[in-house]
């Protein structure tokens, strides 16, 4: 883990027991901005993208991230690195990771809800679903849909494993 422990030091990051000995999870938050992702700042520090090299980056809410930020992901994923540019130099980073991502079917999270049913539907799941564009989309292996589990099911569930 030589490697994930350079990219700690050079982002500031590396805790004083020295090397990093677990792959990174990173789960940034879905107001991240352009530069936090990709990297930047006057030194170029690496951001979020490569600070999951080897490991996972995990997008919680996905359309809810800017579109820039979204798309900002679509040439690391496919080239591995991620180039950071700066008035006189470029500098690149490994960007080598697995890209998981969670989203409701729609904005309020209701759709096919048994107790509380979405509004606007089908029109709100799809606006919700084109916040996110068809070449990202593209780039996602495995798409699963979960469905709401109420409470009482849950229970029943534990109740049953005991």
């Amino acid at each position: 883990m030589l490697e994930t422990s350079v990219i700690a030091s050079l982002s500031g990051n590396l805790e004083e027991e020295g090397l990093i000995t677990n792959r990174p999870f990173r789960s940034p938050n879905c107001n991240a901005s352009l530069p936090s992702m990709i990297g930047g700042g006057k030194f170029a520090k690496p951001g979020e993208i490569t600070l999951s090299h080897l490991g996972v980056l995990f997008l919680d809410e996905l359309p809810e991230f800017q579109r820039n930020v979204l798309e900002s992901l679509r040439q690391p994923i496919e080239d591995r690195c991620v180039t950071i540019s700066r008035v006189n130099n470029h500098i690149s980073y490994p960007a080598n990771f697995q890209l998981v991502a969670a989203m409701n079917p729609c904005k309020c999270g209701h759709f096919e809800d048994q107790n509380l049913q979405c509004n606007r539907a089908p029109k709100c799941v799809d606006e919700y679903k084109n916040k996110i564009s068809g070449p990202l989309f593209d780039r996602f292996d495995i798409q699963i849909e979960v469905p709401a589990v109420n409470a009482m099911e849950l229970e029943y569930l534990d109740k049953g494993d005991k």
